[in-house]
């Protein structure tokens, strides 16, 4: 790991030393991204909305799937097509943490981080033991004036730098008909089903290995006797993984996140962020944590984990078949009147609002 590391350092300070002779062009705005070859998400909201203004827009795209040898050479190739991009960009905005900019990013460079989710459950960035520290982030966004300060810690930027204009991808959530309809044209047959939306975060990381909690949904499926469909979404990296070959629990990792959200009843869920998205439809969210002593301990929270979900956590399937027999209320309420500040369909316009500021 050092040595491909010192590797890729010789190689980008090389090729900063040359960007230092490139001037920034000021009408340019890069699109960076390890997420996947196409924009998606927030990055393609965000570019579909400047493509038709004076802009030079440049996308720098890869798929980091795993840790593995060709995935390394593809990455290292790719830094080196960032350092380029990013030191020649007078705004690059990003989705996730970036190597390049942390170490590399010229002066008179901006950098908006949007980040990929709403709220960070779990603790992460500069606060825990990371390969390297994040730096050199001008703008990050958030969906509340509560994630100023985790904010602020795990980005290494200051307080005032945390820009609370909401997420694009969450004005999506205000047309749920379409959205609706786009799931059951794929999926007739669970039309007038009863869902349950099991979505949950992984455990580790993507250095040392990543799998999901240990949870038999046959079994709940079966407590329940037929009475809901279980679809269940898993991250990205542990797609091909399988939680239950019941007729009532379906593999959905392939599916569209906010599609899901639409169509079903309730959400279980336990560190995941995407509580706070969905606690926008004001539909109950159950937990499923049979580890959460262990995992506050280990890694931690940005909230009071068992304060936000007291009465809702379930660490065994017979407790959390009890709570979705129950139909209580679940704490969407809270969470969104804690930690989303903006409930409409403005986000994207508020992210446009503020990159034109900050170009002009």
């Amino acid at each position: 790991m050092k040595i491909k590391q010192f590797i890729l350092n010789i190689v980008l300070s090389i090729c900063n030393f040359i960007t230092k002779f490139l001037k920034i062009d000021q009408n340019k705005i890069a699109f960076v991204s390890l997420e996947g070859k196409e924009l998606s998400g927030d990055l393609k909201m965000i570019y579909d909305r400047l493509k038709d203004k004076d802009y030079k827009l440049v996308c720098v795209l890869t798929e980091f799937k795993n840790n593995g040898l060709l995935m390394n050479f593809l990455y290292f190739l790719n830094t080196i097509k960032q350092i380029f991009v990013i030191n020649t960009s007078k705004l690059v905005i990003i989705n996730d943490n970036n190597y390049v900019i942390s170490k590399y990013k010229k002066e008179g460079v901006k950098v908006l981080q949007i980040w990929h989710a709403c709220g960070a459950i779990k603790k992460f960035g500069n606060i825990m033991n990371r390969t390297y520290k994040i730096a050199n982030y001008d703008y990050v966004l958030a969906c509340g004036n509560y994630w100023k300060k985790p904010y602020s810690e795990a980005f290494g930027v200051s307080e005032d730098s945390v820009i609370v204009t909401g997420l694009p991808k969450l004005d999506l959530l205000c047309d749920q008909g379409t959205l609706k309809k786009r799931f059951y044209a794929k999926h007739p047959d669970l039309k007038d089903k009863h869902i349950i939306l099991y979505a949950p975060t992984f455990r580790g990381n993507i250095y040392k290995g990543m799998k999901q909690v240990e949870i038999d949904l046959d079994k709940v499926a079966k407590s329940l006797k037929g009475q809901y469909v279980i679809l269940y979404k898993l991250h990205p990296l542990l797609k091909d993984v399988s939680l239950g070959s019941s007729e009532f629990v379906i593999n959905m990792n392939d599916s569209d996140l906010y599609e899901l959200f639409s169509v079903s009843d309730l959400l279980v869920s336990d560190f995941s962020s995407i509580i706070l998205d969905y606690s926008l439809l004001d539909k109950p969210i159950y937990y499923y944590a049979p580890d959460v002593d262990k995992y506050i301990c280990k890694r931690g929270c940005f909230i009071d984990y068992k304060a936000i979900t007291e009465g809702l956590l379930a660490k065994n399937e017979e407790e959390l078949v009890a709570l979705i027999k129950s139909r209580i209320k679940g704490n969407e309420e809270l969470l969104r009147q804690r930690f989303m500040d903006h409930h409409d369909d403005q986000n994207t316009q508020r992210v446009i609002d503020l990159i034109q500021k900050i170009m002009n």
